[in-house]
């Protein structure tokens, strides 16, 4: 899905050519995250024509970066001039501040190159342990989702910049850094690159969105008009708490291809509500309270005991290895599963209602029972 583009600036703006000075940003000031990945987009481009100035698809100017970014020429200017700018402080603190610019119209390639190498750790800085540890556990979290787009711009810092993250006392590990954590969850949800581009950029604006939504129980999707209020990542899928339209309530929408299509951003706002608590809209449709007790045999102790798992408010460990377990059921039909996954190993002590519940479900798996 390709977002609209800016207004179109005047031509005073546009001309690269007649006006190739960027526009200076106040000293000092920090790029918001937005703009760091637009200048580091600038970088990467910059980087590739300086590496390769025969090539001439590569040719850098204000208005082919406009285009690509999808914002204003005007806009790509303070960009540019936020990049020259944090070259120099580098410059600076390495003790070179009377270099000569590094970035330089060339108007016979009629593009924008570096006229020596830049170091983009500029703009990440060198990281401590703590730092770099957590770091690298957010890539390989965000990249078990396909097509995540922090994921991609994480990976690119570990990429480009990994001699400029780390301290020498790591040297040696240069060359290994994105090696050292990986995740490897079963059943993430799949999730369109695009998609949540849209959705996370109406959470930042509260901008309405105009969605086609297919339920659980329905094989079409109908259209709604949703006010976005809070993106999560529950159970390995992302899910949309956002206020419906339609039903005038909110709601949370699993965000899937399959289930959430066509997102298109509104030219019209929405106030989110203050308290707002997101786990409150994650519950199913079963009333909250109800208490099941579950003995695990020794062999699937291990689950319960070495993991953090929703509702579990008590365990006590007995004799035979075995675990009894207490959990705060807020979703009687996704604890089920839970229970049949443990197979012979899970007994249901209490309630009698849910331990008859199970035991039908058993019968009908090995077709004992008509459904």
């Amino acid at each position: 899905m390709t977002l609209p583009r800016p207004p179109s600036p005047t031509p005073e703006a546009t001309s690269f050519l007649l006006d190739p000075e960027p526009m200076k940003p106040a000293h000092g000031q920090r790029p918001s995250l937005s703009q760091m990945e637009r200048i580091r987009e600038i970088h990467r481009r910059i980087q590739n024509f300086t590496r390769y100035p025969g090539n001439e698809s590569l040719r850098v100017t204000d208005e082919s970066l406009a285009t690509q970014l999808e914002v204003s020429d005007r806009q790509v200017r303070r960009d540019r001039g936020v990049l020259e700018r944090l070259i120099s402080e580098r410059d600076v603190q390495r003790g070179h501040g009377g270099k000569q610019g590094a970035l330089k119209f060339d108007k016979k390639r009629r593009s924008w190159l570096y006229t020596r190498d830049v170091d983009l750790s500029v703009w990440v800085g060198r990281l401590d342990d703590d730092e770099l540890g957590s770091l690298l556990v957010a890539q390989q979290a965000l990249a078990v989702f396909s097509g995540m787009p922090l994921a991609r711009h994480i990976t690119h810092i570990f990429e480009e910049d990994a001699s400029g993250l780390i301290g020498n006392k790591r040297s040696a590990l240069r060359e290994e850094i994105t090696q050292l954590v990986s995740f490897h969850p079963e059943g993430a949800g799949k999730i369109d690159p695009d998609t949540f581009a849209a959705l996370f950029r109406a959470l930042l604006l509260q901008q309405q969105v105009e969605v086609r939504y297919r339920s659980k129980q329905k094989s079409a999707a109908s259209p709604r008009i949703l006010h976005p209020y809070h993106l999560c990542c529950y159970k390995h899928q992302w899910r949309l708490i956002a206020h419906d339209s339609t039903s005038n309530a909110i709601r949370s929408f699993v965000v899937t291809p399959r289930r959430l299509k066509s997102v298109k951003l509104l030219n019209r706002t929405f106030k989110r509500p203050k308290p707002f608590h997101p786990h409150d809209h994650l519950r199913g449709p079963d009333a909250p309270g109800r208490t099941i007790t579950l003995r695990i045999a020794r062999d699937g102790a291990h689950h319960i005991l070495e993991r953090n798992w929703p509702g579990l408010v008590d365990t006590r460990s007995l004799e035979d290895g075995a675990v009894e377990a207490v959990f705060d059921v807020a979703n009687l039909g996704e604890f089920k599963r839970f229970v049949l996954a443990f197979g012979s190993d899970c007994e249901v002590l209490s309630p009698e209602d849910f331990r008859e519940d199970i035991r039908n479900e058993a019968r009908k798996m090995l077709g004992a029972e008509p459904r």
